[in-house]
């Protein structure tokens, strides 16, 4: 293939890049401004927005890796859908079964093109791309431009040799390697600092495995670049890895590591580490670890909980079988869908939650199995993704030894329902994915145990 000296990566904010020739400008996941992950997370940097219209004015693609918000920016498409309309940009996703994210496109009359898993496409000049799709909703997007492989993995968890492997054989190497940097999500708890050192070095083991096995000329870790910025989860970045714990780590290996700060732009041929870069992420860590934390302002009575509780229960019923529920219920060995007791910052009592119940009620013992506020707990109730919000923010604290699982058992029904997966009796036959829930569930439990012990 002819090569492409003009072939470029520029660097936008968090998980979002362009990716350019002469041809193609092909942007990634853009969240530039607000809070994600119902107010759980910050931007460590928010662009201004002159700079988003700059960037819209001249890509030619966005390309969306998978639902999460942070990924998926709603507010994002929602304010600029007449510009990616008016500038012919065309909308990429991967297939999926549920359509919610195209239908979502497609409602804002934006041009939508899905990606058919392991399928080449031509989008240019020199210019092709693959998405590949990873467990239930991830996906990385491999990109050819000129004589050079791009490949963005960001949040995709390809982290054992053995995948990474079989990955290698089926896709190559590659000259970039984009890649997430810190863990994202709830481990364990505030006294679990353990798992939270753990998952930070398993990420950089992730990297320097993913470096290697890949043989990526020069890796760009991103897609991390966050605060947990709630109340309730600020804890959980004293242990998260940034650039400078990321370069300290890594400096006895041979990876070729470069950060870079928004709008700036590198030559794909010519990469290497930019100091005030560097100098950006340190002032813009420091300003943002003294920023004010988000605090929930609305409390729920029980009465207004039993409101969108029974809005959950129609949800629930309408996609899946009562009765098989039931009888998954009664499975000794398995015990999901056991009536859960939570403990709220405002209510003075404990509650239960039974999905075979009509309402939510009191609980007559002061044990608990995780402890939120009541805000979250509604907006549990009020949005098929409200469960999988509450892991990956971590507003929560568990109660009782095992509460987390046996809440995640739970509340995991419309997790597993939003990616096409319906519990009734078509489901015994599909023991790849009840095996997969349960080796995550497996996962966390060993995690607890190891922080705990």
């Amino acid at each position: 293939m002819e090569k492409n000296l003009n072939s470029s990566i520029k660097f936008i904010n968090h998980a979002s890049v362009i990716i350019e020739n002469e041809n193609i400008k092909l942007l990634s996941d853009p969240w530039y401004f607000g809070d994600a992950f119902h107010q759980g997370w910050s931007l460590i940097f928010e662009n201004k927005k002159e700079d988003i219209l700059e960037i819209l004015n001249s890509i030619t693609h966005i390309w969306v890796s998978h639902e999460h918000p942070d990924h998926l920016s709603i507010p994002f498409f929602k304010e600029y859908k007449e510009l990616l309309k008016n500038k012919n940009i065309k909308i990429l996703f991967q297939e999926t079964k549920d359509k919610r994210v195209f239908n979502f496109i497609k409602s804002l009359d934006l041009e939508i093109i899905e990606l058919k898993n392991k399928k080449e496409y031509s989008i240019g000049d020199n210019f092709s791309i693959k998405c590949v799709k990873f467990g239930f909703y991830d996906s990385a997007l491999l990109i050819n431009t000129g004589d050079k492989k791009i490949f963005n993995l960001n949040d995709c968890p390809l982290n054992n040799k053995k995948d990474l492997s079989l990955f290698k054989k089926n896709f190559g190497s590659c000259d970039v390697l984009l890649t997430q940097f810190s863990y994202a999500a709830w481990k364990g708890g505030k006294n679990n600092i353990l798992w939270r050192k753990n998952a930070a070095d398993e990420k950089i083991q992730t990297l320097i495995y993913q470096a290697e096995t890949l043989e990526a000329k020069t890796v760009i870790p991103f897609a991390s670049f966050i605060k947990f910025s709630n109340i309730r989860n600020s804890y959980l970045n004293e242990n998260r890895n940034t650039h400078n714990s990321i370069l300290e780590k890594t400096k006895n290996t041979k990876i070729n590591i470069i950060f870079l700060r928004p709008n700036e732009k590198q030559d794909i041929n010519f990469l290497s580490q930019d100091k005030e870069t560097l100098k950006f992420w340190d002032e813009k860590l420091t300003q943002s670890n003294n920023q004010n934390l988000i605090n929930y302002k609305n409390e729920y009575s029980l009465d207004e909980l039993n409101i969108s509780f029974s809005k959950y229960r129609k949800r629930i019923f309408k996609k899946n079988s009562k009765l098989f529920l039931y009888i998954v219920r009664l499975i000794p060995f398995i015990k999901a869908l056991k009536k859960v007791v939570l403990k709220t910052e405002n209510l003075e009592k404990c509650i239960v939650i039974d999905i075979f119940k009509n309402e939510i009620d009191f609980a007559n013992h002061v044990d608990y199995d995780i402890e939120l506020s009541s805000e979250s707990l509604n907006y549990i109730l009020n949005n098929s993704f409200g469960f999988d919000t509450l892991t990956v923010n971590g507003c929560f604290e568990e109660g009782t030894k095992g509460g987390f699982k046996k809440t995640t058992k739970l509340f995991a029904i419309e997790n597993l329902n939003n990616l096409g997966i319906y519990f009734n009796f078509s489901l015994i036959f599909n023991l790849k994915i009840i095996s997969f829930f349960f080796k995550l569930l497996k996962k966390v439990e060993t995690n607890l145990k190891k922080g705990n012990s």
